[in-house]
C-alpha cells in the first residue's frame, strides 16, 4: 500500500497555503481539494505573465483560467517531463533527455527540438532554449513556404509566377499560411487549373469559327448577344401574358383577376411619379385576350413599351424573318427554341470564379511552365519546412517548465503577497503620493463592480486612472491604505505609479472607498467630529451676528440720510416724538440686554472657577480623563473590530478573481504597502521633536486619565471607610449611651464620723 502524500502548508493571515516549490509539490496540487486553493478563477489579464503560456493554459477561450484548466496543465508537464529539475529551475532552456519521448506528444516535441538544433548547426545537440524555438516559430510563420505547402507569391523570383500565384489567391481565395495572410496549395493550384480549362472550353463554344455565319449557340451570329439581351427584357412579360390568354380563354371572368387590385390602387401617390412608374413595371405587358395574340401595336404597358419595340426589331424580325404586328403563342414557343441552345450555354457558364482574369490570362497561365514552378516552391518549401504545431508545442513545454510552478504558487497559494521582499503576479507597481509609498496595486477593469465589492472590506481604498508615458492605452487600479492616516488623499489627487518594469507613470485619484486607516486615526475621529461641529455652530454664529450687524448699520445709515434730506427749517411735528423715545428705548433695552447676558456669562465663569477651585487637581483630570475615554473608548472598540476584519480578498474578488480564504492583514502586510520611507541617513534639519512632543502629549493626557481615575476611587474608598467608621462611632456612642439610662440610680451615703 503506497504511503500517503504528504501536503505542507504555511499559516498566512488567517489562512493555510500550500507550499509549491517542486514537481512533488505540483503532484499535491493535483490532489488538493479545489476547496483548499486559495484561488479557484482569475482573469487572464491579471496575472503578469507570459501571454503565450497563458494562452496555452486557458483551454476555454473566455478570458479567465479556472482550477480545472491549470489541473490539466500541471498533469501535462508532469507527463511530459521525465526530469522535473527544470520545473524547479523555472528553466527557458529544456534538456532533451528530460523530454520523455513515451507521452502522447512527447516524440513530437523532441522531433521539432532536434530540427532546430539541425537547422541551427550548434555544437549543443542537448538542449533548446525559448529563444531559439520562438526564432524558427517566426521564421516558420514569415516564410513564403509553410509546412503545409502554402506558397506565397513573395517565395516566386519569377515575376510572371509570382504575378499568377497573386491571381490565384485573388481569384479563389488561397489557403491560410502561418504569415497570417493566404497563399497557394496544390489543392488550390489544381483546382485554379481546372476552372481555367471549364471557362476556356465554354468561352470557345460560344465562339464562331472563322467563314462561318452563326453557330447553335449563336444564332444570329455576331448580333446574338444583343438580340439575347432584347429578348432576356421581356421575356417573363410575354410568358405571363400568354398565361393569361390561356386563363381568359377558358374563363372569361379570370380577366378582372388580373387587374391590379382595389388596395394597390389605393395606396398609389398619383402625385409621385416614381410610385405610379413601379405599379406599371409589375402591371402585365397587356390586357389578356382569349384568341392567345400579343397586338404589338396597341395596348402596351407604358413601361415596356420601349422593350418591346427592340424585342420585335432585334429578335423577330431576324428569327422569324418577317415583320409582325401580332405574335401568336405558337410564333412566341418558336421565338424561344431558336435561342435554346444559346440560352442554355448562357445560363451555365463554367469557371465563373476565374472568367475575369481574361481568355490571355488564362491562356498564359495554362502553359506548362507556371504549373511546374508553383509544384517546384512547393517542394522545395516542404523539404526544409518545419511543422509549425510541433514548434509551438515545444514552445509551450519551455514555457510550462519556466512559469508553472510561479502560477500555481500565484494561483492555489499566495505566499508571495505575504512576503514583502517579493511581488505577486497580480500586483501592478507602487504608487508615490502623499509623501507615502503604497505598495499593493491591482488592476481594476470595472471600477463600480469592484467598489460594491470593496465597500465590504473594511479597508481604505483608492481608484486611480494610470496613464502610461508611451502613450499606451489607459488603466485603473485599485489600491488600499492599510497603515498611517488618510492624510491629503483625495479624489482628484495626482501622484505618480512606478510600474513593475519601472515605467514612471501619471496617476490621479478618481474614488475612495472611505473605512478606517488605522487605531490612532479611528480614535481621534470623534474628536475631529465634534471640532467641526463646534466649528460650524461658531461659523453660523458668526455669519449670524453679522448679518445682523449689517442690518442694523444700514438701517441706522438709513435714518441719517433720511434726517439729512429733510428741510432744515422743517420742524417736525408732535407726532414724531414718540417714535424717538420709541428708539431710545430700544436702544437702552439692547444696552441692558446686553449687560445681562455679560453679566450671565460673567456669573457662568465665576461659578466654574468656584467649583473648580473647590476641588483636587486630581479630580480635575479625573474628569477630563474620565470623558475622553468615555469617548474614545467605543471609538477604539469600533476600530479595532473593523481593522481586525480588513481583508485582501475583496480587492482581489472585485477584479474578478474567485478567492477561497479570508486573506486578513498582517502586520508587516500593513506597514509594508502603505510606507513611509525614512530619510536619508546623516539628513539635517529635520524637526523630529514635534512629533515626541504630540507623544508626550498623549501618553500625559492617558496617565493623568488613569492616575486620576485611581486617585478618584481611593479617595472614594477613603470617604466611603471614612463615613462607615463615623457611623460605627455613632452607634457605640448611642449604645454607651443607652446602657446608661438602663441602669439604677446610686444612692450616695454620707460618710460616718467617729
Amino acid at each position: 500500500m503506497p504511503n500517503p502524500r504528504t501536503f505542507q502548508f504555511q499559516r498566512f493571515g488567517s489562512s493555510y497555503h500550500l507550499v509549491i516549490q517542486s514537481a512533488d509539490d505540483l503532484q499535491s496540487v493535483l490532489e488538493l481539494d479545489d476547496a483548499h486553493w486559495i484561488a479557484t478563477s482569475a482573469p487572464v489579464d491579471g496575472l503578469r505573465c507570459d501571454p503565450v503560456f497563458l494562452s496555452y493554459i486557458e483551454e476555454r477561450i473566455d478570458g479567465r483560467i479556472i482550477c480545472d484548466e491549470l489541473r490539466d496543465a500541471i498533469r501535462w508537464a508532469l507527463d511530459m517531463f521525465r526530469d522535473r529539475s527544470g520545473l524547479e529551475r523555472h528553466d527557458t532552456v529544456v534538456q532533451l533527455e528530460a523530454i520523455n519521448p513515451d507521452a502522447p506528444d512527447g516524440h513530437r516535441a523532441l522531433e521539432a527540438a532536434r530540427k532546430i538544433l539541425l537547422r541551427n548547426g550548434t555544437d549543443d545537440h542537448a538542449t533548446v532554449s525559448l529563444a531559439q524555438v520562438r526564432a524558427i516559430k517566426q521564421e516558420v510563420e514569415d516564410r513564403p513556404v509553410s509546412e503545409a505547402c502554402v506558397v506565397l507569391p513573395d517565395a516566386a523570383d519569377d515575376p510572371d509566377i509570382r504575378q499568377c500565384l497573386t491571381d490565384i489567391v485573388a481569384t479563389l481565395g488561397g489557403s491560410p499560411h502561418p504569415a497570417g495572410t493566404n497563399g497557394v496549395s496544390l489543392d488550390n493550384l489544381d483546382q485554379f487549373l481546372t476552372q481555367a480549362r471549364a471557362y476556356l472550353d465554354w468561352h470557345a463554344r460560344g465562339q464562331i469559327p472563322d467563314g462561318a455565319a452563326n453557330t447553335d449557340v449563336q444564332p444570329l451570329g455576331a448580333q446574338t448577344a444583343a438580340a439575347y439581351a432584347a429578348l432576356l427584357a421581356v421575356r417573363d412579360k410575354i410568358d405571363q401574358f400568354f398565361a393569361h390568354c390561356r386563363a381568359v380563354a377558358h374563363d372569361p371572368a379570370l380577366a378582372a383577376r388580373f387587374a391590379p387590385k382595389p388596395d394597390e390602387l389605393n395606396a398609389l401617390d398619383p402625385r409621385d411619379p416614381a410610385s405610379i412608374d413601379a405599379v406599371l413595371r409589375s402591371a402585365p405587358l397587356a390586357p389578356a385576350v382569349a384568341e392567345r395574340t400579343l397586338d404589338l401595336t396597341t395596348h402596351i404597358n407604358p413601361a415596356d413599351i420601349d422593350a418591346l419595340a427592340a424585342f420585335k426589331d432585334q429578335v423577330l424580325q431576324p428569327a422569324l424573318e418577317q415583320s409582325l404586328t401580332h405574335l401568336t403563342e405558337a410564333q412566341w414557343l418558336q421565338v424561344k427554341q431558336y435561342f435554346a441552345a444559346h440560352d442554355a450555354w448562357a445560363a451555365a457558364p463554367a469557371g465563373a470564379a476565374v472568367a475575369r482574369l481574361g481568355i490571355e490570362k488564362l491562356n498564359q497561365y495554362l502553359e506548362p511552365r507556371f504549373a511546374e514552378a508553383v509544384r517546384q516552391l512547393e517542394t522545395a518549401g516542404h523539404a526544409t519546412a518545419f511543422d509549425l504545431e510541433n514548434v509551438r508545442l515545444l514552445e509551450k513545454l519551455i514555457l510550462f517548465q519556466a512559469h508553472l510552478i510561479p502560477v500555481a504558487a500565484n494561483f492555489v497559494s499566495f505566499p508571495e503577497l505575504y512576503d514583502t521582499s517579493r511581488r505577486a503576479m497580480f500586483e501592478m507597481g507602487t504608487l508615490v503620493m502623499d509623501g507615502r509609498r503604497f505598495n499593493l496595486a491591482v488592476r481594476v477593469s470595472n471600477r463600480a463592480e469592484h467598489a460594491k465589492i470593496a465597500a465590504a472590506s473594511s479597508m481604505y481604498v483608492m481608484y486611480l486612472q494610470v496613464s502610461p508615458a508611451d502613450g499606451a492605452a489607459k488603466y485603473e487600479v485599485a489600491v488600499p491604505v492599510t497603515s498611517g492616516t488618510k492624510g491629503n488623499l483625495a479624489p482628484g489627487k495626482r501622484g505618480v505609479f512606478n510600474d513593475l518594469k519601472s515605467h514612471l507613470c501619471d496617476a490621479r485619484v478618481i474614488q475612495i472607498i472611505d473605512n478606517p486607516v488605522s487605531l490612532g486615526e479611528a480614535i481621534i475621529a470623534p474628536f475631529q467630529r465634534i471640532a467641526r461641529v463646534l466649528t460650524g455652530k461658531i461659523e453660523a454664529m458668526t455669519t449670524s451676528a453679522e448679518k445682523k450687524l449689517d442690518t442694523a448699520t444700514s438701517s441706522a445709515f438709513g435714518q441719517v440720510e433720511s434726517a439729512v434730506a429733510q428741510p432744515a427749517a422743517t420742524t417736525p411735528p408732535p407726532a414724531q416724538a414718540p417714535p424717538q423715545q420709541s428708539r431710545a428705548a430700544m436702544t437702552g433695552g439692547l444696552l441692558m440686554g446686553g449687560g445681562v447676558a455679560v453679566a450671565a456669562l460673567g456669573s457662568s465663569v465665576a461659578y466654574i472657577t468656584k467649583t473648580l477651585s473647590g476641588l483636587d487637581w486630581r479630580w480635575i483630570i479625573g474628569g477630563i480623563g474620565a470623558a475622553i475615554l468615555a469617548v474614545m473608548a467605543p471609538a477604539a472598540i469600533v476600530a479595532m473590530v473593523k481593522l481586525r476584519k480588513r481583508d485582501l480578498a475583496a480587492i482581489l474578488e472585485g477584479s474578478g478573481w474567485a478567492i477561497n480564504a479570508h486573506m486578513r492583514l498582517t502586520l508587516p502586510q500593513r506597514r509594508f504597502f502603505s510606507k513611509n520611507p525614512r530619510f536619508p541617513s546623516g539628513s539635517r534639519g529635520l524637526q523630529r521633536w514635534r512629533f515626541w512632543v504630540a507623544i508626550a502629549i498623549v501618553v500625559a493626557v492617558i496617565a493623568g486619565a488613569v492616575v486620576g481615575t485611581i486617585k478618584l476611587r481611593r479617595m472614594q474608598a477613603e470617604k466611603a471607610a471614612q463615613i462607615e467608621a463615623d457611623n460605627a462611632a455613632d452607634e457605640a456612642a448611642d449604645d454607651e449611651a443607652d446602657k446608661k439610662d438602663a441602669s439604677p440610680p446610686q444612692t450616695n451615703t454620707p460618710p460616718s464620723t467617729q
